[in-house]
């Protein structure tokens, strides 16, 4: 079953998140770790599941900036945005990575990223980091990073370097081991990456959503750094 218009809260969508464990598994996940009020980015927000679910759940004191650099994506997500009445999210039709500027991108199906796949069809796509996005729209906090990038995950952290650092955020990654080994790039180099960062990283199966700390079959990566303070006085 593929769903592309939806209503939150619709037998259609109920339907689809019954028929599609990934999407459900998400949406349940997120829901535990996001709070009203929250400032959020969504990076690779394709259709806007997730991107709906989050606006709900934080609220119009909270915002939502959600990232999709495909047009046909970008424009489905923006009618879903409209039909559920979110004024709470702004969305960008950029990808997001370590670099500003323009680079290739392929999608294959249903997956869509900076790795080639044989048969994808290309694009090119503008870029950007969480860093200069966050100054350039000159937004002060962020407290959540919610993240499907398929392969791009190590690059976009790494362009988030100093939002990581001064932001008392959350992060919740799903991980695509083959993609992020074909940039020769791995799992435990984002753990290690994020930990250097003083951030506590768990595991989390797709299957239970349990986390722990089995990284090399992980489906997603949750991290959250305890020593910064969070502050919600300035909404």
């Amino acid at each position: 079953m593929e769903i592309e218009l939806f209503l939150y809260d619709s037998p259609g969508l109920k339907n689809f998140l019954k028929d599609n464990p990934h999407e459900r598994g998400e949406i349940k996940f997120l829901g535990s770790i996001v709070e009203e009020g929250m400032n959020v980015i969504n990076i690779g927000a394709n259709i806007g599941i997730t991107t709906v679910a989050v606006a709900k759940k934080i609220g119009r004191r909270g915002k939502l900036y959600s990232f999709e650099p495909l047009p046909q994506y970008f424009d489905t997500l923006n009618k879903n945005i409209s039909s559920n009445r979110l004024e709470n999210v702004e969305a960008y039709e950029l990808a997001v990575t370590d670099q500003v500027g323009r680079a290739p991108f392929y999608q294959k199906g249903l997956s869509s990223g900076i790795v080639f796949e044989e048969g994808a069809k290309r694009f090119e796509v503008s870029t950007t980091t969480i860093d200069r996005f966050l100054i350039g729209e000159k937004i002060e906090r962020i407290d959540l990073i919610n993240m499907d990038c398929e392969g791009s995950e190590l690059l976009v952290l790494k362009g988030a370097k100093e939002t990581l650092r001064k932001n008392k955020v959350k992060i919740f990654c799903e991980i695509h081991h083959d993609f992020l080994k074909q940039l020769g790039q791995s799992v435990q180099e984002l753990v290690q990456y994020l930990q250097g960062l003083e951030f506590q990283v768990q595991s989390v199966s797709l299957d239970d959503l349990e986390v722990g700390n089995n990284f090399e079959k992980c489906d997603y990566v949750y991290a959250h750094n305890l020593n910064k303070r969070r502050n919600y006085a300035c909404l």
